[in-house]
């Protein structure tokens, strides 16, 4: 056997001990079987909470004098914003009101509706209007209304515009005063224009056509407006007749206005002829015969002679 032996002794890195204890640790952990039960734990929160709480509710309750007086008298700002919902509520009610007629009114349009329009409460009507007329269709309608409206005074005035070298018609001019409630100073100006013309003002668009003029004067006056009429059905029938009295202006053909003119008689009353005051429809549908139609039909010959009398001669 090879026996070795070293040069020089090696001191060891490590000395370890002959016995190992075992260290320490850093954090210990509670023993769980020393501790008490769950119900002991339990018993001891609810008598650390219910003081708490019972102080709590004591301190609520002793509400403080300021507060009290605060809540016993409103600031200024709640007074408005009270009297101000009232003031809504009372408005939304009304407005209910008037949606709930309304929609009576729609589901029986048939029945007459009771709408308060006193043709008597309107002030006296003081009118300045000036109209644009071409001679070829003069507005005999105007000749109508001067019969017609007993509480109008219509005064008519007419001038010759530079555009117009023939004659112009001869209309009934009256300046005279009278005693009648409303006063229209209606200015005519023979003009070369497509058709009648109602200056409105410098920077407002004419009204055209003389349907449309018979429109707006008739809504000057009150006691005049069908609007105004309570029968629905009336008024219908009266805005048809105005829209094809309108329409037979712009026929090409004489046989296309004529059959305009069958369709209007038809939606007038021809036995009406004698009644107390001719109504709008009536005075539009003679006017546009005089102007347009070189002969009467003779579905309405008798109609026109009774008018032709009553608003003419």
């Amino acid at each position: 056997m090879r026996n070795e032996m070293a040069m020089y002794a090696l001191k060891p890195i490590v000395s370890l001990p002959d016995t190992l204890h075992h260290s320490e640790t850093m954090y210990k952990m509670r023993n769980i079987h020393e501790e008490r039960s769950r119900d002991d734990d339990h018993t001891e929160a609810e008598n650390e909470i219910v003081p708490d709480i019972t102080e709590q509710v004591i301190n609520f309750l002793k509400v403080p004098r300021v507060l009290e007086i605060m809540l016993t008298s409103p600031l200024p700002e709640y007074n408005l914003l009270e009297e101000r919902q009232e003031k809504i509520l009372a408005e939304l009610a009304e407005l209910k009101k008037q949606v709930s007629t309304l929609c009576n009114l729609l589901k029986h349009p048939n029945q007459t509706a009771v709408i308060d329009k006193s043709h008597d409460s309107q002030d006296p009507i003081s009118a300045n209007l000036i109209i644009y007329v071409n001679p070829k269709t003069p507005p005999y309608s105007t000749l109508a209304l001067k019969r017609v409206w007993m509480d109008t005074d219509i005064r008519i005035q007419t001038y010759i515009h530079s555009s117009v070298s023939e004659e112009v018609p001869l209309i009934y001019q009256s300046i005279t005063n009278s005693p009648r409630k409303n006063i229209i100073n209606l200015s005519v100006i023979w003009k070369n224009v497509e058709d009648l013309e109602l200056v409105s003002g410098l920077r407002g668009y004419n009204i055209t056509g003389e349907i449309n003029f018979l429109r707006y004067i008739s809504r000057l006056i009150s006691s005049h407006d069908y609007e105004n009429s309570m029968c629905t059905e009336k008024v219908n029938r009266l805005d048809l007749i105005l829209d094809l009295c309108h329409l037979v202006h712009f026929q090409n053909t004489l046989k296309s206005k004529q059959e305009l003119l069958l369709s209007i008689a038809d939606e007038l009353d021809l036995n009406a002829s004698d009644k107390k005051e001719p109504d709008i429809a009536d005075i539009a549908v003679w006017s546009t015969i005089k102007q347009i139609f070189p002969k009467c039909p003779p579905k309405l010959e008798k109609w026109f002679k009774a008018y032709e009398k009553r608003f003419y001669q």
